[in-house]
């Protein structure tokens, strides 16, 4: 077993050859378990991939402007 030590600031520095053994490339996931801490690859996601699971908009209704004048714009 290998430890390492925390940096000022709690930066963990891999070394170089785990970072590609465990195939990191932008990020990690720090999970807590009951015998320490979990660090897992973290891949990034595109904006298609975070919104896929967002709730649909239903269609707007229509709009009752009757009580907006100019004055309520704000330009």
């Amino acid at each position: 077993m290998k430890t390492l030590s925390l940096e000022t600031d709690h930066k963990i520095k891999l070394p170089l050859d785990r970072v590609k053994a465990l195939g990191l490339k932008s990020g990690v996931v720090l999970e807590k378990t009951n015998d320490g801490i979990l660090i897992r690859p973290y891949t990034a996601q595109t904006w298609d991939e975070v919104y896929a699971e967002k709730l649909k908009m239903g269609t707007p209704s229509a709009l009752d402007l009757s009580e907006v004048s100019g004055d309520d714009l704000i330009f």
